[in-house]
């Protein structure tokens, strides 16, 4: 179509010019020998000497519950389910040392205890567990855990969790990814069954053993589950490391190692209780 107005073609614009960018020659002489050499990477000694004397705290997966590899093993249901425990006055407590239940070892059930929410056998179900604890570098027995507040006799101090496996797959991990390792976290959960808290695991897993420990085991049970405690042998001020004996808890027939809990009970090494001398 035509029109009326004059039209003037806009010139096209010339194409702009690539900038070519600046570029360094490759290092000569020594830089270019090291751009071509290969070489497996290598730790800096400062690093490599801290991890060999275990200053680098050991990097794992926190968990505040077990964690079944295999089928989940269920245990059979006691039948001491119901304490005779009496509701205590409003304000109280019930279910203490006296409680049946307690004193087997059993957690009481909400639906059948008389004590309702007033009942204080039912610490593995709630959690209760001491959160002021701190793990922290030992003069000579690695890290370790210790408490910042007070704890009584008898207390319940953490629960030990970490994966439950099999013997097999336990000893099959010592000669794979465990194989080259100096420290190992595995503690007997049940007849063929292992807690390994080396990758993943509760902070129970930097409690050292003594020989005169402040601490011990005790396997609870609630149900069809299966619970490993640490509790309190005694009194223990805040500021205190906590320990327990390895002999009664630890899983496996290896040699000895050598014992720096420096208590006057020492047995030298960190293994089974010798026999006690007759006469």
């Amino acid at each position: 179509m035509y029109s009326a107005f004059y039209k003037e073609l806009k010139p096209k614009k010339a194409p702009k010019k690539q900038t070519i960018q600046f570029k360094l020659p490759l290092p000569i002489h020594h830089g270019e020998f090291l751009l071509k050499t290969q070489k497996d990477f290598e730790l800096p000694p400062s690093i490599l000497e801290e991890h060999e004397r275990g200053d680098i705290k050991p990097s794992f997966i926190q968990v505040r519950e077990n964690l079944f590899t295999g089928p989940k093993r269920r245990f059979p249901r006691q039948e001491a389910a119901t304490c005779q425990c009496e509701r205590p006055p409003k304000g109280q407590l019930g279910c203490g040392d006296d409680c049946l239940n307690r004193m087997l070892f059993y957690e009481c059930d909400t639906m059948a205890c008389a004590c309702g929410d007033q009942c204080s056998n039912r610490r593995f179900q709630k959690k209760a567990y001491i959160e002021e604890l701190e793990t922290f570098q030992t003069a000579h027995r690695g890290w370790g855990l210790r408490t910042l507040v007070n704890i009584k006799r008898g207390e319940l101090i953490t629960e030990y969790c970490g994966e439950v496996i099999s013997t097999d797959m336990c000893n099959q991990r010592m000669q794979t990814i465990y194989k080259n390792k100096k420290n190992f976290y595995f503690l007997e959960y049940a007849h063929g069954q292992v807690i390994d808290a080396g990758m993943k695991g509760s902070v129970a897993r930097f409690i050292n053993h003594s020989c005169d420990p402040n601490c011990h085991i005790e396997k609870w049970a609630f149900k069809h589950q299966l619970f490993v405690g640490v509790f309190a042998s005694r009194d223990i001020t805040a500021g205190e490391e906590l320990f327990y004996d390895y002999n009664f808890a630890t899983f496996g027939e290896g040699q000895d190692q050598a014992c720096y809990c420096g208590s006057q009970k020492c047995r030298g090494t960190i293994g089974k209780k010798p026999p006690q001398k007759q006469g």
